[in-house]
């Protein structure tokens, strides 16, 4: 079984896949490795708003993800599948429609070569817990360039629950949204659980 956990940034997809795996005795597929370089470098490029690292950081993105994939069998978690870097690249590559239609072709062509999740576990949060969140994890590159990209953060959180639901019905992949503002942790973890045990049962 593959279980694919997303959801906004720090809206607190790493700590349920965690807590799912443990539950599940399944292995997590980490979205990156925490010394990936390339990774961190691109990121911290983009949230400083340098110039034309946008196409070169999705792209990035998705061929990580593929290689990453295949060290994996059938039955393990993802914090963060393929499906979402889509909409991530909607929103970098919206003022470059000519490479945004190149990107649209490459994405299509890695989603025929993945693993499809058996249910997609998608985290919903208002713009006050992610904020919270964002600033209590302590991410520097995130909290140095949060007012910088709050107009950037606002669009993401916007269309994120939608369009991520509306591509998990193009591919076919089940999908439930889990709202978790106002809930704990355990909250969000325990129904979490019960979506997947439904899935497992049928």
């Amino acid at each position: 079984m593959k279980i694919s956990v997303g959801g906004m940034i720090a809206s607190g997809k790493s700590t349920l896949v965690k807590r799912l795996g443990e539950a599940l005795n399944l292995p997590v597929m980490e979205e990156f490795e925490k010394d990936d370089e390339v990774f961190n470098t691109l990121l911290k490029w983009l949230y400083e708003q340098k110039e034309n690292v946008e196409m070169l950081l999705q792209i990035y993105f998705i061929h990580n993800h593929w290689l990453n994939q295949q060290k994996y069998n059938n039955h393990f978690i993802v914090d963060r599948d393929l499906v979402e870097h889509w909409l991530f690249a909607q929103h970098n590559l919206k003022n470059m429609p000519t490479i945004m239609n190149m990107y649209n072709g490459v994405f299509h062509a890695y989603m025929n070569q993945i693993t499809k999740p058996d249910i997609y576990i998608i985290l919903d949060v208002n713009w006050d817990n992610f904020e919270d969140r964002v600033m209590n994890r302590g991410r520097q590159q995130e909290i140095d360039n949060f007012d910088k990209n709050k107009k950037y953060f606002s669009s993401l959180l916007k269309d994120y629950t939608t369009k991520i639901a509306a591509q998990c019905s193009v591919y076919d992949i089940p999908y439930v949204i889990v709202k978790t503002s106002g809930k704990s942790e355990d909250q969000v973890f325990e129904e979490s659980l019960a979506a997947v045990k439904k899935i497992q049962n049928n």
